[in-house]
């Protein structure tokens, strides 16, 4: 098994946590910035909290921290294969009730940190999960006290560091389908460029390559969308045969 992190202040001591403030607003949540203090050792952690699906009013989402609602809509393709084991639950998600909604958010934030888990596991570099947190999930902070890492497609690379970088992606997406699943929303947006590493993140809408009709269909598109960034900056890319491999060690399973 793959080691927990050196850096990391685990729950098993008295530590302090201090909320830094708002790092990232997407469609379905928000980032915040928590510096985790003991004794003499700190360590930044983000809070990934999902915004309830239920909820639009302005002043009850600024009540619950957030500074949007949700804005992603058309997720049922890649909860294919994902059932409710309760049939009134399935329901209530088919119909998009206030408590299907409810139960949708649990469900995403629950999904995303089982798939970052599967990831850390089989290796691919992606923040390391450290756990649940309430509306959402705790993740390592990839970045230091001056900043969080730039996402790829806002880092200025040279051309020797974008072979490097596409070379740890192709490492990277053959770790993931090795392990059995498909990111299913994989750009240059959803990349991070930090200490010459690339860092894999936002796993909500992965998909299992064994139960999601789409899984093939996301894995085109997340190979197209990534070959065609480096593409445009001057890299060899060879975008039906990176897709090929990929197909056939996820058809392994």
């Amino acid at each position: 098994m793959r080691p927990q992190p050196d850096w990391l202040i685990t729950d098993d001591v008295d530590y302090v946590e201090v909320d830094l403030g708002n790092l990232k607003t997407g469609k379905e949540a928000e980032v915040f910035v928590i510096e985790r203090t003991y004794g003499d050792r700190s360590c930044l952690l983000a809070h990934k909290r999902y915004r309830p699906r239920a909820v639009s009013h302005r002043g009850e989402l600024a009540g619950l921290g957030f500074q949007r609602a949700n804005s992603f809509m058309n997720d049922h393709v890649y909860r294919d294969g994902r059932k409710f084991a309760k049939s009134r639950d399935q329901r209530a998600v088919d119909r998009m009730t206030n408590y299907g909604k409810e139960l949708l958010t649990g469900r995403w934030t629950g999904h995303e940190l089982e798939m970052m888990q599967r990831a850390w596991e089989a290796g691919v570099n992606v923040p390391y999960p450290v756990g649940p947190r309430g509306d959402g999930m705790l993740m390592q902070f990839v970045g230091d006290d001056q900043g969080a890492a730039p996402r790829l497609v806002q880092a200025r690379l040279g051309r020797v560091e974008l072979e490097q970088a596409f070379g740890q992606l192709v490492d990277n997406l053959r770790l993931l389908v090795g392990a059995g699943f498909v990111h299913a929303d994989l750009s240059a947006y959803n990349l991070l460029w930090w200490r010459e590493q690339v860092w894999l993140i936002d796993f909500p809408q992965a998909v299992d390559v064994t139960t999601s009709l789409h899984a093939f269909e996301f894995l085109h598109r997340d190979v197209v969308n990534v070959c065609t960034w480096f593409g445009r900056r001057g890299i060899e890319v060879n975008t039906d045969e990176l897709y090929t491999e990929l197909v056939g060690m996820a058809c392994a399973f």
